[in-house]
């Protein structure tokens, strides 16, 4: 969008209503950036912290703090908290769902093009962003921070390639034109007067014109009278080309933040009740400086730079601030503000004359750009077309607990088992008191202690030996710690739903495969509600992401495709097929959590062991082998007509680059070519073959290449009908040689004509 040129008294007034954004819920938002902190450090391992009240944040536990101490020798705390979210953003993030688009009318022809290239559209889009490290860093955050706000914007670069611009130039021109005074009908001008046929005239028509010219007149074409013409000086606007530029080319991009990035009211149910969107993060200043050239000589911005900590002095910086840090801060860094504000907001100010001139300027709602307090810019943009923000159907506004809230007690009292059973088992060692008298310290230090050694003692007058002697144990474990620790275990599991046959482990009383199966199934039931939630957000999202790209398509796009027979394939995304609309965009896939790779495994192992002929005929299909190598794991696994289906795309590709051959009209088929490349009908396998050239034809290549490459595709249709046709003979051989079993059946030999061997003496002849 274009930047808006605003004056000083504009920038003041934009100021003063972001002012009021930043200052609502503050309070609200720092105990909401607290608690987002605090599970960011314990995800990071931190456990140690404590939350000082004098410093408003939360301080890491240092081991000089240990030093009057031996507490730091038993705290050896585990994450669980981490490794419960990530098994269940693991199960969650087996896929990303593929984007289906929909014309918005299905029987208009442009925009049923538009849809089919949006699919396409989406399918870039996914490999230029990255699309599953997008969804695995929204499942952290949703866990983490809760909301989750999806940001789509267009950036043009050259590394994202380039593309030709014609430049023209509107150039004023003068023509001589004639017109009818009667009629007002433009009869001639200078530019075409050599061109124009006179009307078809013949050498009929000489005497005819010679008498007109002598007087200067001529025949109106349109009222079809005899009149003196007039002259006048006509101006054309017409466009001169000028010259051409390398412009880089457009992509749509797609990045995910949280509530520590991203601010909205605590009030809003949904996204439609924000009146703004506030996206604050910290850049390097020269960054900045950068990007917005009139900030260089900005005093007020390099006085902030050179301040303490940089720009890190209020409570929504620290918020965002590394872990890694661990108090400390960066230096030479700033904060960029994007403020998304409604034009409703604009009501905030008491001057209505203000209030319109914003709205006239923002009829859209405003994008302003601060970097900390220094204005950057100002553009026209509507929140709702570059933001999708989460919106949890089991919460009744916008923000929401996260998912690991409900495991810090969990982490919390894991620690201290931790630490109390170490410090048990360190204490539980006995100490062993001895009477000087029986044992001479001084001889036992100097004596190595040997296994079996024996020691001289010199028991008390009257009493054993052993009663020199006294053992005694400082600490012993609870016997109710082990089952209070396995029952913390299951609360994890539950609170969390990272069950164990989430990831590969087994519940109490799943023995059996179909137990397994079925714990494991239930497991995954109990995220479907989080799944169903980011499918939603994620379809929501595609439906701004495919329109914005289709408005920043500026020529044809390319993209190569792999196979699945390993060859390579161009994919276009052509402008001409964007002039439709899309209607909505939908999920390919159904709303099912994915199947993961050993699921998929089991599945097909279990068809096997069906043995139904059906199922087993779908096993085999040519279409299904790279999913059998992928399922079993076994890429070195022979499966039949493997190497007949790679042969057959090989002799595509082969097809596709040459022409069909002429031979003249054929009496018997009917053909007048024939293809490049001729089939083998003894070691072809026909059936297989046949239906790879079927499945090319039908599929979205196949139709390319016949507008496209229409030789190509001629070639590749009579390679295809060569292997029917040997099909076709081999199945009426088949049924000719069936009908003549049929007609002469077997009979019992009973006579000298019939009998093969007519007697025993025939066959030692024969042999």
């Amino acid at each position: 969008m274009a930047k808006v040129e605003l004056t000083e008294e504009m920038e003041v007034l934009l100021k003063s209503v972001y002012d009021d954004c930043v200052a609502e819920d503050k309070s609200v938002r720092e105990r909401q950036i607290r608690q987002w902190r605090r599970l960011k450090l314990l995800w990071e391992g931190f456990q140690r912290i404590w939350y000082s009240e004098v410093a408003h944040d939360w301080r890491i536990w240092d081991e000089t703090q240990d030093a009057d101490t031996d507490q730091g020798a038993y705290d050896k705390p585990i994450n669980v908290y981490r490794a419960y979210l990530e098994s269940i953003i693991a199960a969650l993030s087996v896929t990303v769902p593929p984007i289906k688009c929909f014309p918005d009318d299905a029987d208009n022809t442009l925009d049923i093009a538009t849809a089919k290239a949006g699919d396409k559209i989406s399918q870039l889009v996914y490999r230029h962003s990255n699309a599953s490290l997008i969804w695995i860093h929204a499942l952290f955050i949703f866990a983490t921070e809760g909301m989750t706000a999806f940001h789509n914007y267009s950036k043009c670069d050259k590394s994202y390639g380039t593309y030709t611009k014609t430049e023209y130039e509107n150039v004023d021109e003068f023509h001589k034109v004639t017109t009818c005074p009667a009629c007002g009908f433009p009869m001639d001008d200078e530019i075409d007067d050599q061109l124009r046929d006179k009307f078809g005239k013949d050498d009929t028509d000489v005497k005819i014109d010679d008498e007109l010219n002598e007087d200067n007149l001529d025949l109106c074409p349109n009222c079809l009278e005899i009149v003196q013409p007039t002259l006048s000086a006509k101006r054309l606007i017409v466009p001169k080309f000028v010259g051409s530029t390398n412009e880089p080319k457009a992509r749509v991009c797609i990045e995910v933040y949280g509530g520590l990035y991203v601010k909205v009211p605590s009030y809003a149910r949904g996204q439609a009740d924000c009146p703004y969107l506030i996206l604050s993060r910290e850049i390097d200043y020269t960054i900045a400086m950068d990007e917005f050239q009139h900030l260089r000589g900005s005093k007020k911005l390099r006085e902030a730079i050179k301040g303490n900590h940089g720009s890190y002095e209020n409570y929504d910086q620290w918020g965002r601030l590394s872990p890694q840090y661990q108090g400390e801060f960066p230096t030479n860094v700033v904060t960029k503000h994007q403020a998304w504000i409604r034009p409703a907001k604009f009501n905030i100010l008491a001057d209505d004359r203000a209030v319109n001139e914003l709205k006239k300027k923002f009829p859209d709602g405003v994008r302003v750009v601060y970097i900390n307090d220094s204005f950057a810019e100002a553009h026209n943009e509507c929140l709702d077309d570059y933001w999708t923000l989460t919106e949890n159907p089991l919460s009744d506004y916008l923000h929401f607990d996260p998912l690991g809230q409900s495991l810090v007690s969990i982490q919390e009292i894991t620690n201290d088992l931790i630490s109390l059973v170490l410090q048990t088992i360190e204490h539980g060692i006995s100490q062993t008191f001895a009477d000087p008298g029986v044992l001479n310290f001084d001889a036992y230090g100097q004596t190595e202690t040997t296994p079996g050694g024996v020691f001289p003692a010199t028991p008390k007058t009257g009493k054993s030996l052993a009663d020199g002697f006294f053992e005694m144990r400082t600490a012993t474990l609870s016997s109710e710690v082990i089952p209070f620790s396995t029952n913390i275990q299951s609360l994890g599991q539950l609170v969390s739903g990272a069950l164990p046959s989430l990831f590969g482990g087994s519940m109490q009383g799943t023995e059996t495969a179909s137990q397994y199966s079925m714990s494991r199934a239930q497991a995954l039931q109990r995220l479907q509600n989080n799944w169903k939630l980011f499918t939603t957000t994620w379809k929501t999202l595609f439906s701004k992401v495919v329109p914005m790209y289709i408005k920043g398509v500026k020529e044809d796009e390319k993209d190569v495709q792999k196979l699945d027979d390993g060859n390579f394939v161009n994919v276009f995304i052509r402008k001409a097929d964007l002039e439709g609309k899309v209607g909505k965009v939908e999920l390919e896939a159904n709303e099912n959590l994915p199947m993961t790779w050993s699921q998929i495994k089991d599945t097909v192992m279990e068809l096997f062991k069906n043995g139904n002929p059906e199922v087993l005929k779908i096993l085999a299909a040519p279409e299904n082998i790279s999913l059998l190598h992928d399922a079993l794991g076994i890429v070195d696994l022979f499966v039949p007509n493997e190497d007949s289906m790679i042969k057959q795309y090989d002799e595509i590709k082969i097809l596709l680059d040459s022409q069909p051959i002429p031979t003249g009209m054929d009496p018997e088929t009917g053909e007048e070519f024939i293809p490049s490349v001729e089939i083998d009908p003894i070691y072809d396998n026909n059936e297989v073959e046949f239906e790879i050239c079927r499945k090319w034809i039908t599929s979205e290549a196949g139709r390319q290449t016949k507008q496209s490459n229409p030789e190509g595709y001629m070639n590749v249709l009579l390679h295809g009908k060569l292997h029917f046709t040997e099909i076709q003979n081999a199945m009426m051989a088949e049924q000719m040689a069936s009908q003549e079993q049929g007609a002469a059946p077997g009979k019992k030999p009973n006579s000298d004509l019939d009998a093969p061997i007519k007697k025993d003496s025939d066959v030692k002849t024969n042999v």
